[in-house]
């Protein structure tokens, strides 16, 4: 239900605010309107009022429509425009604008479509195609008692010495819950959940079990998720180039060229342990991880 007090109308006067780093925020014209639900998706961002008027234009603008619709729209490397039919939605949609405007700011920097959590001293990226499980192997790492740094998109430097930044983005789960996903994983996402709808449960960590917006991490080592439909997990050393090819078609990047793109991800395998983690579960998977690269273990 749409809340009289965030109403705004086409014809209004903008108001601009400021999200992100102190020394480099983003400009969103018209955020107030969905301010109050970004929480949901997004945490650790500053946010500042920056008044009636800014120089130049915003990075990002929010239209809400007469008739109940909104906008997000987003300029640069990126850029997108998405329209949807409730604040949620758009708060979501916002949190999407923020993060790629914030990332093609930085010419080193990629966002990997993954999931990852510290082990250790070390941060574990899990790569996969879409829809791979990399979200819940993540999470199964968090409820195993490892920091959750992400379960979406990770922002990586490339470069001699890697690392991955935390976004802020809150960990999501696809509702219902596999029969397999373990007793202490329903707890876990029942005790965490933020909202849920019918197919998708939203979580909020506790800062001491979750990556801060900014923290930076070391990687030490990539692992592609490889999902089949049965089988014990199996971690064994896997191709660079079959892991730089599943993060070129994966990485947003939009203002990184293709070349060097490629030269980067292919440092970033060059320079990691990089693992091929075929598995049927989740669950399975996350454990076999823990037990190998908690103490700083590595298979041979």
């Amino acid at each position: 239900m749409k809340s009289e007090t965030a109403r705004t109308t086409e014809k209004a006067a903008p108001d601009y605010w400021k999200i992100g780093p102190v020394d480099a925020p983003v400009i969103v014209e018209n955020a107030a309107v969905v301010l109050p639900y970004l929480p949901y998706f997004l945490v650790g961002w500053d946010i500042r009022w920056a008044g009636k008027t800014v120089v130049g234009d915003a990075d990002v603008r929010v239209e809400e429509h007469a008739d109940g619709t909104f906008r997000v729209i987003s300029t640069g490397p990126g850029g997108a425009d998405f329209s949807f039919d409730n604040p949620y939605d758009v708060a979501n949609g916002l949190a999407g604008g923020l993060i790629s405007v914030h990332i093609a700011r930085e010419p080193r920097s990629i966002c990997l479509n993954a999931g990852a959590a510290k082990i250790d001293n070390g941060l574990v990226i899990v790569i996969g195609n879409s829809l791979a499980g990399q979200s819940s192997v993540a999470l199964h790492l968090a409820v195993l008692g490892h920091r959750f740094f992400g379960d979406d998109q990770i922002a990586v430097t490339m470069g001699l010495e890697p690392v991955a930044t935390c976004l802020g983005l809150t960990p999501k789960v696809r509702l219902p819950l596999p029969n397999d996903c373990g007793d202490a994983f329903r707890e876990f996402v029942e005790g965490y959940s933020s909202m849920q709808s019918d197919e998708m449960a939203y979580l909020k960590l506790w800062e001491a079990e979750a990556g801060a917006f900014g923290e930076t991490v070391p990687i030490s080592a990539l692992v592609f998720l490889d999902l089949v439909e049965d089988g014990e997990a199996v971690l064994e050393p896997a191709s660079q180039s079959d892991l730089v090819k599943t993060m070129m078609s994966t990485a947003f990047a939009p203002h990184v060229a293709s070349a060097d793109l490629l030269a980067g991800l292919t440092q970033l395998a060059a320079g990691n342990r990089s693992y091929h983690l075929r598995c049927s579960s989740s669950r399975e998977a996350a454990g076999l991880l823990s037990s190998e690269f908690r103490n700083s273990r590595t298979v041979p």
